[in-house]
């Protein structure tokens, strides 16, 4: 004999009523009616469900709207989302370089020297950067894509300030003289150019000079266009043929170098004939250079007789010039 079916209480009947409407109401559909009379209880249930879910508008949407959906934080969500995106194309920029673009931007560097290649770029977004060298048969050469080095050049090495891509090449050499090109990869692609220009070294120093017996000799050497790095610079003076240097076989001799500076100053006091020859200015570190001056060694007689035989033949040749420009004009005259 089969068993009555049991009862449902009408407080079950509620609680599955009140789980369906949530249920109904996630979903967009309607909400079920009540069959029994609303209650305390049902009126509860019923203001809990307006509170929580607002109802469906009755207006029809506009053409091409997006409904938005019944619960309140997704309302805000979508508000939110809706402000913070309102006219993102009218504020969208292109990449841009800044600075001049006119022309190539010119870097004069010193051998031995670090180079320092700046290149902002405002508005980059999902673009990249890399730097390219052109090498002297016009061929581009990758050195390094966004932060990355392509090149076995250990030398060369990029970093990011802010907006600035700032390429760095430690111990420049003549032959990194070239173009070096700051690309961005928009369409067309944006290059921004840097002629490079690493001068060679070079050594300087004072002319031939005729001094008189128990003067001062006074000698200056500069070495140029070289930075030494972290290597100490190692100037010497010698005279003649000698590979010892001078203020270690003479006395009275004075050496000055400025290392910061590269420049040595040679002095030599109470000058005798035999200090007559030349005088070699030599740097043996971080390269080998020299250069070397004649140095004149005179009674104070034979200096007068030197000095006064300059002035003549100094006043001979211009008087020669003269009328050899005179007889000229007036060759030019009879043709």
């Amino acid at each position: 004999m089969r068993e009555p079916a049991k009862r449902v209480g009408c407080g079950g009947m509620r609680r599955a009523l009140f789980f369906m409407a949530l249920l109904t109401r996630a979903v967009g559909g309607p909400t079920p009616q009540l069959t029994e009379a609303p209650s305390t209880e049902a009126y509860t249930t019923k203001n809990l469900l307006e509170t929580v879910f607002r109802r469906p508008t009755t207006a029809k949407p506009r053409p091409g709207s997006r409904r938005k959906g019944d619960s309140p934080m997704l309302n805000y969500i979508f508000d939110s989302y809706a402000t913070s995106n309102k006219h993102f194309h009218d504020k969208f920029k292109a990449p841009s370089f800044e600075g001049d673009l006119n022309s190539d931007t010119i870097i004069n560097a010193d051998t031995g020297s670090t180079v320092v290649f700046d290149c902002k770029v405002s508005s980059l977004r999902d673009k990249t950067v890399s730097w390219l060298r052109v090498s002297d048969d016009e061929n581009l050469e990758l050195l390094t894509l966004n932060l990355d080095t392509y090149t076995a050049d250990a030398r060369y090495r990029v970093d990011l300030a802010g907006e600035n891509w700032k390429l760095s090449l430690a111990y420049a050499k003549i032959q990194d003289s070239g173009i070096y090109c700051c690309h961005v990869s928009t369409h067309p692609p944006m290059l921004r150019r840097f002629k490079l220009i690493v001068h060679a070294p070079e050594i300087r120093m004072s002319k031939e000079t005729f001094l008189e017996t128990g003067e001062t000799l006074s000698l200056k050497c500069s070495v140029l266009h070289l930075n030494p790095g972290e290597v100490t610079p190692e100037l010497f003076w010698y005279r003649g043929n000698n590979s010892t240097p001078l203020d270690e076989v003479r006395g009275g001799v004075l050496v000055e170098t400025d290392q910061l500076t590269l420049t040595s100053h040679l002095q030599v006091a109470r000058l005798k004939l035999d200090d007559a020859g030349n005088y070699t200015c030599a740097l043996e570190s971080p390269i080998q250079m020299k250069a070397v001056t004649r140095v004149h060694v005179l009674q104070g007689s034979s200096l007068a007789e030197l000095q006064s035989g300059v002035k003549t033949t100094t006043s001979y040749i211009s008087l020669l010039l003269a009328s050899l420009l005179i007889i000229l004009a007036r060759y030019g005259d009879v043709r």
